[in-house]
């Protein structure tokens, strides 16, 4: 019997299985079965009788129901042959009885305010079973077991169908996290210049989340491509603070985080005025640009940093003090694009001021507004191509310089080596009401 969506029976059953998700005793009141692909629920085995990785096969097993409830494409159903064995069939196929579960009679005395609670079974005793293993190969000087003829029973035969199509699921990647996450389909394709899998991205988020996550450390931040996450774990915030925000985001189909320039907790005080330097095509031009950038910047005797977009452009970074408005760092950026313009007018263009722009770098200072984010430092950029945004020198600032050589693999291989250019950040800030008084005193008369 088919359990629609919209009915209050699969929103009580989604209720109980999502409020036992993180209880020690969900055993007691939720149980899982396996079944191979192509059976059905008579050919179903209990998770429970398996007595070498039961706790693994549970934990994958409820996960994969709570999915399965999430999912538009699959649909629940309750047994008719079998009652109170709940299953699911997925759009693909319909053959297969995926994810059996059950609920314990202690389901009704604790969910008892639900209305159409669920079917449910008394505990049984469950027939035991092993995985199988791998047979050794017998060693020099060993008899081998002599060979004898034996005919299968009926349930022999069921027995040994039973252990031989367990899937183990996917080997998951051990990368030291504080609460369990489940990774799946890590051999889907994420980029395609060079070819990476997902495997391969939370690899090097892993590996690179010692550098990235204090940008994201109390920031607000954005994902893309952007994916509706149903079932968040109770845990998660929408600031990254560690590692385990990270992964999950990857493991939802995040390639790319962008960040807001305030923290959360001091939303209306940005930590830095940011100057885009886009080129279009062709990236030569918007080095060119930074350059010049760096000689104003330089003169007024202002900090500076410096990273690529991972696309074909560059961002300025110029720390500010607590004191600092988003009007004062938009009014600051502003002023040191017109005075990139004015020094190169043929080369750069200021965005939304001025009507020519073919061929020109579009210098921005757009983006410095309360609640509008950027591409975050070492973030994986979300295009075809496993480009890293990243932190540069100003001595790497030449003509040379080549946005796909910045890859997730060459960023790894420069911060061993070198470190985080930008780790001076916050040694040195200014006042942006400060510099502003003094670029109207003495350059206002330029524009």
């Amino acid at each position: 019997m088919q359990i629609r969506r919209n009915t209050k029976a699969f929103k009580s059953i989604l209720e109980i299985v999502t409020s036992c998700r993180d209880r020690a005793d969900r055993q007691n009141l939720v149980r899982l079965y396996i079944t191979r692909a192509g059976q059905r629920i008579a050919d179903r085995i209990a998770i429970e009788g398996n007595k070498s990785e039961a706790a693994f096969f549970y934990d994958l097993g409820y996960q994969a129901v709570l999915n399965n409830l999430n999912s538009s494409n699959h649909q629940l159903y309750q047994s008719d042959d079998v009652p109170g064995i709940y299953y699911f069939h997925s759009t693909i196929s319909k053959d297969w009885d995926e994810s059996p579960f059950e609920f314990d009679v202690l389901v009704k005395e604790e969910f008892s305010s639900l209305p159409e609670l669920p079917a449910t079974r008394e505990k049984g005793k469950e027939k035991e079973f092993m995985l199988p293993t791998q047979q050794t190969k017998t060693g020099t000087g060993q008899k081998k077991p002599a060979k004898k003829e034996k005919k299968e029973t009926k349930e022999t035969a069921a027995e040994h169908k039973a252990t031989m199509y367990i899937n183990r699921g996917p080997k998951q990647p051990d990368y030291k996290l504080k609460r369990d996450l489940l990774f799946t389909d890590l051999d889907r394709i994420a980029f395609r210049n060079p070819q990476l899998t997902k495997k391969d991205v939370l690899d090097y988020y892993d590996k690179v989340s010692e550098y990235l996550l204090p940008y994201l450390k109390d920031r607000p931040h954005t994902v893309k491509p952007q994916k509706d996450i149903r079932d968040t774990p109770s845990w998660l915030h929408e600031v990254s603070n560690d590692k385990d925000h990270l992964l999950f985001y990857v493991e939802h189909g995040a390639t790319e985080f962008d960040v807001t320039m305030s923290k959360k907790n001091s939303a209306n005080t940005p930590d830095y005025a940011l100057i885009v330097l886009d080129s279009g095509s062709e990236f030569v031009k918007a080095v060119q640009a930074a350059q010049v950038a760096k000689q104003i910047l330089d003169g007024l005797k202002l900090p500076s940093f410096v990273k690529t977009d991972g696309v074909s452009g560059l961002h300025i970074y110029i720390p500010l003090d607590s004191s600092a408005t988003f009007d004062a760092s938009k009014g600051l950026a502003e002023y040191v694009c017109k005075l990139i313009r004015l020094k190169a007018p043929d080369l750069v263009t200021v965005q939304g001021h001025d009507d020519y722009s073919y061929g020109k770098v579009a210098v921005d200072f757009s983006l410095n507004e309360e609640g509008k984010a950027v591409v975050a430092p070492y973030s994986l950029v979300a295009s075809s191509a496993a480009i890293v945004a990243t932190p540069l020198s100003w001595d790497e600032i030449e003509e040379e310089l080549r946005m796909e050589d910045l890859n997730y693999e060459s960023v790894l291989s420069r911060l061993k080596k070198d470190g985080d250019p930008f780790e001076g950040f916050s040694r040195k800030k200014v006042n942006a009401g400060e510099v502003i008084e003094i670029m109207e005193e003495y350059y206002s008369f330029l524009f």
